[in-house]
């Protein structure tokens, strides 16, 4: 009996195993660090959040960390914003229908997030979540977005039935509607009310902005004429066609039959069901070979009346700026100046594209392949080659007779397969296998290099570098000195396995440590030093918008010089 007892509790445990296993459905059972294990790397958590994750085949895909907010993608297209120094939550969008999809990195300004869903991009208020538009790009984005304030950067692919293989696409961002401050002296009840003549109606304010039917654009940026037309109106949705039908204006009558003044009799518009082209007739013997002449070809039509008096309303559509179609593949996101657009290439070439009209300004052929992301500080971007080299380009220098202004170029060894890591003084090359190396910023010495086996930075503060191995685990190393000063090698100081955060964030906003898991489960680490209480910058700033304009009289500079 006791046999039969054995067999049934091992039963019974196996049917709960599996059921556990099943209602978890996922990969990774990362849990938050130990408190004690942490201490001894002078680390402590500051917040841990949970994201959720939909069954065994979704997962966070990008962790992005842009000034004071956390951006998170799921595979099923949730987008969610959250608030990098508390963890609290602050908005989630879906994209998309909720299917599987690729994801890339968003990009954002000062006001807007961008993301891409399959062919749709969508834009966000960054703290609020609510969308300022989404518009249709046609075909599927091939890379991340890039955005300034003045406008967002696409690569897409080429559209269907045209040569090539990719394209730059840069869409105006419509400036969000102003909101008035609301009054901050208290109103007497006892005073009449006072009109204030400065105060806009917000109804007055949208018409401006979004021009209605039959309105144009005046030369002031936020300004529609009502009371004029020009010729560069879009023509009605009739339109003017190489075919012919009889005009509504020349009739003599609208009751049907239509006849004309010669007495020749026209279609009836009654037979027709449907204002939908092609306009068929429904008799049953020629349902499907006999059609009647369109009604949208000749204003005033039925069709273009129809479309004059839609009412209802229209989504805010960003207008597109220009377009840059290449015969050869763009690897990665643009990066941007005050007033160029850098893109890296398949065929080894640097491409600057004026802003404004496209214009090709810089072209720089180099040594090999670009192997991934530059790195940016300031105006200046370090691009890591295939060969192991490891390039520093003025983004506001150079021409195009001359090529690029090359400021440095190191031999760093190893593939560079990853985005360098830049902080205020120094620089970090680093790859698959292949270490870190660090280099001065100002010319590209060689300060230390690590092991092998350590190859991703993914934070710093002052004192000190977070690293992760291939096999997963947090090693810190000394930021300002190398432990064997002799051979310019470092060792790391301490180290704690975090295997099980399977899912690498690479915060170069500030000095806090992100660890994340495809669970969903994101803890955020941070030094027990006082002085890092509140998040410090360790990165120097991206510039990336242009100046604003000097007052009349006096002239615009052009992009300062990088920083050394």
């Amino acid at each position: 009996m006791w046999h039969r007892s054995a067999v049934a509790l091992v039963a019974v445990l196996i049917v709960a195993a599996s059921g556990r296993a099943q209602v978890r459905g996922v990969y990774s059972r990362a849990t938050p660090p130990d408190k004690a294990a942490l201490e001894r790397l002078n680390l402590k958590i500051e917040w841990t959040a949970y994201i959720p994750v939909e069954g065994r085949r979704d997962t966070l895909t990008h962790v992005q960390t842009i000034d004071d907010q956390i951006f998170v993608q799921t595979r099923t297209g949730l987008l969610i914003a959250g608030d990098a120094l508390t963890g609290r939550l602050q908005w989630v969008a879906q994209l998309g229908n909720g299917g599987y999809a690729n994801s890339y990195p968003v990009a954002a300004n000062s006001q807007l997030v961008f993301v891409a869903n399959v062919t749709t991009l969508y834009a966000f208020h960054r703290y609020t979540g609510v969308t300022e538009f989404v518009v249709d790009l046609e075909s599927p984005p091939t890379v991340g977005l890039a955005a300034d304030e003045s406008g967002v950067y696409c690569v897409l692919g080429m559209r269907s039935g045209t040569s090539g293989a990719h394209r730059v696409a840069v869409y105006n961002l419509p400036r969000p509607l102003p909101v008035p401050a609301a009054p901050t002296a208290p109103v007497d009840p006892n005073q009449p009310p006072v009109n204030d003549p400065k105060a806009v109606n917000p109804v007055d304010d949208l018409m401006r902005r979004y021009a209605p039917q039959g309105m144009y654009r005046t030369n002031l940026p936020d300004v529609f004429e009502p009371t004029k037309r020009t010729s560069m109106l879009e023509i009605p949705s009739g339109g003017y066609t190489g075919s012919s039908s009889p005009s509504l204006a020349t009739l003599e009558r609208i009751t049907p039959p239509y006849t004309l003044d010669r007495g020749l009799s026209s279609y009836s518009l009654s037979v027709v069901p449907s204002l939908r082209q092609p306009y068929r007739l429904r008799n049953d013997f020629q349902r499907d070979i006999q059609q009647t002449p369109s009604i949208s070809t000749i204003p005033p039509s039925v069709a273009a009346a129809l479309a004059l008096s839609d009412l209802r309303p229209r989504n805010v559509t960003p207008p597109l700026r220009w377009e840059f179609a290449l015969t050869s593949r763009i690897l990665y996101q643009p990066f941007l100046t005050p007033t160029r657009v850098w893109v890296a290439t398949d065929n080894q070439i640097l491409t600057a594209l004026n802003k404004k009209d496209k214009t090709i300004e810089v072209m720089q052929k180099l040594a090999d392949s670009i192997s991934a992301y530059p790195a940016r500080a300031g105006l200046t971007a370090y691009v890591p080659l295939a060969t192991g080299d490891l390039v520093a380009v003025e983004g506001s220098g150079g021409n195009l007779a001359g090529g690029a202004n090359i400021l440095w170029r190191t031999p760093t060894g190893g593939i560079n397969n990853r985005t360098p890591f830049v902080t205020e003084k120094l620089i970090y090359a680093q790859g698959d296998n292949s270490g870190i190396t660090c280099l001065d910023r100002a010319n590209g010495e060689l300060l230390w290099r690590t092991d092998s086996t350590a190859d991703m930075v993914i934070a710093a503060n002052h004192e000190f570098l977070y690293v992760r191995d291939r096999q997963g685990r947090f090693l810190v190393f000394d930021a300002k000195r190398a432990t064997d000063p002799a051979r310019k090698r470092s060792a790391p100081l301490s180290g704690l396995d975090l295997s099980e955060f399977n899912i690498n964030i690479v915060n170069t906003a500030s000095d806090r440590v992100y660890l994340a898991a495809d669970n969903g489960l994101v803890v955020c680490l941070r030094d027990l030093s006082p002085k890092y209480d509140r998040p410090v910058r360790i990165a120097p700033e991206v510039i990336v918008n242009a100046p604003r304009p000097d007052p009349v009289g006096t002239t615009t500079p052009k992009d300062s010089p990088a920083p050394r």
